[in-house]
């Protein structure tokens, strides 16, 4: 089929907007690729940060979607790219720790493909109620949880994901037999919450604290060790007395292993200076998430704790992707 010769031209200049970018500044553009398709969180910080960072570093930043697998296409794309700091990774905690633990058919390994270079944001997990629900507390649904198999069952956003697990653990560790509803995506979860389809879910914050101050539901807690700024009011697990949830979700931006040192550092400073902007730490709540940068070696702790943290979880729960 021939192609209309206006489109045709469109797409050749598309196509040479990174040279022109090239020869503007002296630099090759810098691509952040992201394993989401477009308009989603991830792809919304990464054109957030890419917003302000092309001026950090005097180069265009590219965002490069290349959507699926649960982010394992981009992740393996960035792995395999040269180790010259122009090829990023916008990566997340599930990416770099669920998947490899529930999933056999995931190609990388996070502490040896790739070279991290800072955290981006963290955020929170809501443990969640229904209004009707007679609890007001993570003790009191616990309690109803033990005789009430409907009060027992909570939704997440997906198998296999933090909330999942975090969910399994709270029931192991205080004895009740909670179980995973799993949801693609959390909409879905939050409206047979109100619809009283559903009595519980663990659910990032943003999607039930609009919920939770309209009175429609109940936020319980939260993980973490400080409260969350979208809902300073709800207690942390922590808080609470019941330890083991104090690690957040959280996204990083990682090179590809081998990437020179010099070349990290001034990324790292470059992100952190973007991420102490009041407007894009306000931009970033809009989106569930807290500014929370890193240095590497921090980044890179953060990886390896997570993964030994979730590791016998997801063993004794049995659950596997595959």
């Amino acid at each position: 089929m021939k192609l209309p010769r206006a489109f045709v031209l469109s797409l050749c200049m598309l196509a040479c907007l990174p040279l022109v970018a090239q020869a503007q500044t002296g630099k090759p553009p810098v691509r952040l690729v992201v394993g989401y398709p477009a308009g989603g969180s991830s792809d919304a910080l990464a054109r957030m940060i890419a917003e302000k960072l092309k001026d950090e570093l005097g180069a265009a930043i590219i965002v490069d979607n290349r959507a699926g697998a649960g982010g394992q296409i981009a992740a393996d794309h960035v792995r395999a790219s040269a180790p010259d700091g122009n090829t990023i990774l916008v990566a997340n905690s599930h990416m770099m720790v669920m998947l490899p633990l529930t999933t056999k058919s995931v190609k990388y390994n996070p502490g040896k493909d790739f070279a991290p270079v800072v955290r981006l944001t963290s955020f929170y997990q809501a443990v969640t109620v229904t209004s009707a629900l007679p609890a007001t507390s993570v003790a009191q649904w616990l309690e109803l949880a033990r005789k009430d198999n409907e009060a027992a069952n909570f939704g997440v956003p997906a198998p296999g994901s933090v909330s999942h697990f975090l969910g399994y653990r709270l029931g192991q560790d205080n004895k009740v037999n909670l179980q995973a509803i799993p949801y693609k995506g959390a909409a879905p979860a939050v409206q047979d919450l109100l619809g009283g389809q559903l009595k519980a879910g663990i659910l990032p914050i943003l999607d039930v604290a609009p919920h939770h101050l309209a009175g429609k539901v109940k936020v319980l807690a939260v993980n973490g060790i400080r409260r969350a700024q979208v809902l300073p009011g709800v207690p942390t697990l922590k808080e609470l007395g019941i330890a083991g949830f104090d690690t957040l979700e959280w996204t990083a931006l990682l090179a590809p292993a081998g990437t020179p040192k010099a070349v990290v550092d001034q990324l790292n400073a470059a992100t952190r200076k973007v991420l102490a902007s009041p407007d894009i730490q306000e931009r970033l709540l809009k989106l569930g998430m807290e500014s929370n940068p890193s240095t590497p070696e921090e980044l890179s702790q953060l990886m390896a704790g997570d993964l030994t943290s979730w590791a016998p979880v997801v063993k004794s729960s049995g659950f596997t992707a595959d």
